[in-house]
C-alpha cells in the first residue's frame, strides 16, 4: 500500500482501490452533518440509506441502515466501503477491500455504484450478497438505488436499499410454477393427440376440440409467462424468419375454437400482404392472439372479426398487423385501455392490451394503437420494423 497526498493507492482486480485518509473522511462527514435538514430527512426515511464519497467510502448512514447492519453507531461504518460495512464474505479477499477482488466483478452492488458515477445520474439494480453477520452467513437481497449528490463542488452518492427478498422468492416460485404447468399441459396435449386417431369416429370432433383447447391453454400460460419476464427485464427474443400471412393463419386457426368465437367468424382480409421478415414468431402470434380474443369478446353473435397485414403507409421499413371488430369503445374505455389492470370484462382482468403494449414497444421496437368510431367499429393495430434486434 502506498499513500500519496492523503489518498491510499491499492491494487485492484475491478473497481479502483483508492481511499481517502481518515482525516479527509471525517471532514466530509462533518460537512454532511452541518446540513441538518439533509441529515434529519435521511434519518426518517423508511429505507436503509448511506452516503459514500467518490472513493466509495461511507461518510453517512441513517438510523435504519445502522440498525439493519447491526451497528451500534456511525463510527463503525465511517470510512469503510459498503461491502465491508455489511460484512460481505468477499470484502477482505484482496488488499484493496470491497470492490477490488475477483468476485467483485460480478457484484451488482459495486457495479450499480460505478455506473452511477460514470454517467453522473441515478442508477438502480438488484443486489444479492452473502454476508457474515451475528456469527453466521446469511443472504442479503435488496434493490439498490444510487443518486449523485454535489455539495460545494464535491461529489457524494446517496445509496438506498430496499429489501426485495420476498420478491426474489416470489419470482423463483413463479418460474417453477410456469415450468411445471407448461410441461403438464404440453404432456396432456400430446396424449390427446395420440389418442384421437384411436377413438371412434363419432368422438373425433370432441377429442379434437379438447386438443385445441389445450393448445389455447398453453398459449395463455406462455403469454402470462412472457408478461412476467418482460416486467422483470428477463424476456429474451428468439428471432426467426416468418411469413406474415402464415402468422395470420395460425393465429386465426388457434382462436376458432375459443369459447367467445362460437357463432362468430374470424376472417383474414383478402388484401393482406405476404411479407417475409424476422421476429420472435411465438411472441407475435401470442400478441395477435390477444388482439383476436379481445375482438371476439367484443363482437356480437354472428359478427365478424377481420384481421390483416400490410406495409405501414407512414413509415418505410415497417409493417402493420391489425384486428377489426364492429363494436365502438366509449371515451372512458379509450382513455384507460392500456392501463395495467383495466378491463372491460370485470375485476381481476386487464393484462391483454397492457401486455401487448409492454412487449411490442419495449422488446419488438414497435408501437400499439387503435382507432374507434361509432359508424366503423374498432381496429387495434401493431406496427413493427421489418428488422428487429434484441434489446440489451
Amino acid at each position: 500500500m502506498v499513500a500519496i497526498g492523503g489518498v491510499s493507492i491499492m491494487d485492484s482486480l475491478h473497481a479502483p482501490g483508492k481511499r481517502h485518509s481518515d482525516e479527509v473522511v471525517q471532514q466530509q462527514r462533518k460537512q454532511l452533518n452541518k446540513n441538518l435538514i439533509f441529515k434529519k430527512g435521511l434519518d426518517n426515511a423508511h429505507s436503509m440509506v448511506c452516503v459514500v464519497n467518490n472513493y466509495r467510502q461511507v461518510v453517512f448512514a441513517n438510523k435504519k441502515f445502522l440498525a439493519g447492519m447491526g451497528l451500534e453507531n456511525i463510527s463503525q461504518a465511517i470510512g469503510k466501503r459498503i461491502g465491508e460495512t455489511i460484512k460481505c464474505v468477499y470484502a477482505n479477499n484482496s488488499t484493496g477491500g470491497c470492490g477490488t477482488g475477483e468476485a467483485c466483478k460480478y457484484c451488482n452492488g459495486v457495479n450499480v455504484l460505478l455506473k452511477s458515477m460514470e454517467v453522473n445520474e441515478g442508477y438502480s439494480g438488484e443486489f444479492s450478497n452473502v454476508n457474515r453477520m451475528r456469527g453466521r452467513e446469511s443472504n442479503f437481497n435488496v434493490f439498490i438505488h444510487v443518486a449523485p449528490l454535489e455539495i460545494k463542488g464535491e461529489m457524494f452518492y446517496v445509496v438506498s436499499f430496499t429489501d426485495n427478498s420476498d420478491l426474489i422468492q416470489k419470482r423463483m416460485l413463479e418460474k417453477t410454477f410456469f415450468h411445471d404447468i407448461i410441461n403438464t399441459a404440453g404432456a396432456l396435449k400430446g396424449i390427446i393427440g395420440l389418442l384421437k386417431d384411436d377413438v371412434p369416429e363419432l368422438m373425433k370432433s370432441e377429442v379434437e376440440f379438447v386438443e385445441k383447447t389445450f393448445s389455447y391453454l398453453i398459449e395463455e400460460i406462455q403469454m402470462q409467462k412472457n408478461i412476467m419476464e418482460a416486467e422483470n427485464n428477463e424476456l429474451v427474443l428468439e428471432l426467426t424468419t416468418v411469413d406474415s400471412f402464415e402468422i395470420l393463419a395460425s393465429a386465426s386457426k388457434l382462436y376458432e375454437g375459443y369459447a367467445a368465437a362460437e357463432q362468430k367468424k374470424i376472417k383474414i382480409d383478402d388484401q393482406s400482404a405476404q411479407i417475409t421478415f424476422a421476429i420472435d414468431c411465438k411472441l407475435l402470434r401470442r400478441i395477435l392472439g390477444n388482439m383476436i380474443k379481445n375482438a371476439l369478446e367484443a363482437t356480437a353473435v354472428m359478427g365478424v372479426v377481420t384481421i390483416g397485414c400490410s406495409y405501414d403507409e407512414e413509415q418505410a421499413g415497417f409493417l402493420k398487423f391489425w384486428v377489426h371488430n364492429d363494436t365502438y369503445m366509449d371515451e372512458k374505455t379509450q382513455s384507460m385501455v392500456f392501463h395495467r389492470r383495466f378491463s372491460t370484462k370485470g375485476e381481476g382482468r386487464g393484462l391483454g392490451t397492457y401486455s401487448m403494449n409492454l412487449i411490442v414497444t419495449k422488446y419488438l421496437h414497435g408501437k400499439v394503437n387503435f382507432s374507434t368510431k361509432e359508424e366503423e367499429g374498432t381496429t387495434f393495430y401493431i406496427v413493427l420494423p421489418l428488422v428487429i434486434t434484441a434489446i440489451s
